[in-house]
């Protein structure tokens, strides 16, 4: 089926949300509808509408006389959708593992090969991207549909912690190397395998971020006391 080609609003939003994802505009940044406009090359209106999708989605907070501006992370919120997240991947990457076909493992294996050339180029948003696209190749194989659903929507509402690999690069190295174990295991049909490696990279992956989480907040309270 061919794909619509996107509004304009949609199209901002994209722009705008994937910013966030990325942490190009950081946790407490300003959005000014104006600016906003002018940097997109748009009218004020999609980026007003934008701004309100965001909102209601929970990426931007506006407030009286201060206007709109990038929600802060919840480190408590993110822990449980982490809790959650590393209970459930695992599992949904294992019952993928029997079903990957041969053109999935070979797009698969490219993903690989352009995280590796992302590393190189020292660019961490266009490997964040990637893997991304890595873990949902693998779980579109899942006949498990509401396990799948389930993940999906937990996967989304953390979406932010894709901004590891641009606080942690070293993570992309480790990353790597469990993403190559991962391909291992579907080519050699092993379930147990994938499993563990899914859990591992997870742990590794979420202990990270809120490792660092939690030392940014630090240094910003501490700037915030004059300490």
């Amino acid at each position: 089926m061919e794909r619509k080609p996107m509004t304009r609003t949609e199209w901002v939003y994209e722009q705008l949300k994937e910013a966030i994802l990325s942490g190009k505009i950081a946790p407490g940044e300003r959005l000014v509808v104006d600016q906003l406009a002018r940097e997109l090359g748009t009218s004020p209106i999609p980026v007003r509408e934008t701004l309100r999708r965001l909102e209601a989605e929970g990426w931007v907070e506006s407030k009286p006389f201060v206007g709109a501006r990038v929600s802060h992370v919840k480190l408590e919120e993110l822990e449980e959708l982490f809790t959650i997240r590393l209970a459930l991947e695992p599992i949904l990457a294992r019952t993928s593992v029997k079903r990957v076909t041969q053109e999935a493992i070979e797009e698969l294996e490219r993903l690989v090969n352009e995280m590796d050339e992302s590393i190189e180029k020292n660019n961490p948003n266009e490997y964040s991207r990637l893997n991304y696209e890595f873990h949902r190749v693998l779980y579109d194989f899942s006949p498990w549909k509401e396990l799948h659903r389930i993940v999906t929507t937990v996967w989304e509402k953390s979406a932010r912690s894709r901004w590891v690999f641009v606080q942690t690069p070293q993570a992309m190295m480790e990353s790597q190397k469990e993403h190559r174990e991962m391909i291992k295991a579907i080519i050699e049909r092993d379930e147990d395998k994938m499993e563990r490696w899914m859990r591992t990279q997870k742990e590794r992956a979420f202990k990270t971020y809120i490792s660092t989480l939690k030392q940014t907040s630090n240094e910003e309270l501490a700037k915030s006391l004059r300490i």
